[in-house]
């Protein structure tokens, strides 16, 4: 009688263990489910870029000049790739070994379309708002944040890809320059157009 009161005990464990594991498995199985999902989300950055075609030549190197001289104009043309619209400045560097000549030279920049590096015969200067600089070359800023403005062909201050704008320099000294200014150099310098997206 023993015996099978503790065979009893053992099967009733046995089944009352099964029905609870049962029911946790009918429970884990028995709820109702949906899903929806959103794909393919990606963030990718735009690009700004600017080139230009001097070659790594200097726009004038003028030596043993007097007082009327004037560099032969050349122009260097420069081409916006970004894919962001940009503004884009011009500016100088500061001068290396200068003598304070720079106070004295002239400096004229005219935009427009055409011409070559160091040639300008095919140039054709902007219908409006081709005199981008026309002052002494020490006034020339030396910043982007003060800067020249610079638009593209169509007089928009945006610059957009493939946009494509030619520069003409030319540097004098003028004829009324007087004898303190013999032996005097401005220094090496050079000019940045900076582009930054709108």
């Amino acid at each position: 009688m023993k015996n099978f009161n503790k065979t009893h005990k053992l099967l009733m464990t046995v089944l009352v263990v099964s029905m609870v594991a049962g029911i946790m498995a009918f429970a884990t199985y028995s709820a109702f489910s949906s899903t929806t999902d959103n794909q393919n989300n990606n963030f990718a950055t735009g690009s700004v870029a600017l080139s230009d075609n001097d070659g790594g030549t200097a726009l004038y190197s003028v030596t043993n000049a007097k007082p009327g001289d004037a560099s032969p104009a050349k122009c260097i043309t420069v081409t916006y790739g970004g894919s962001l619209g940009a503004s884009v400045k011009l500016y100088r560097s500061a001068f290396t070994a200068g003598t304070g000549l720079d106070t004295q030279l002239d400096l004229t920049v005219t935009k427009g379309t055409g011409g070559a590096f160091a040639d300008c015969s095919g140039f054709t200067p902007a219908a409006t708002g081709s005199a981008v600089y026309s002052a002494k070359l020490s006034a020339f800023p030396t910043t982007f944040a003060g800067g020249l403005a610079l638009t593209n062909t169509s007089g928009s201050a945006a610059w957009a890809q493939n946009d494509v704008v030619t520069y003409k320099f030319q540097a004098s000294l003028p004829s009324t320059t007087n004898d303190t200014y013999q032996n005097k150099a401005t220094g090496t310098h050079a000019f940045t157009w900076e582009a930054q997206n709108n």
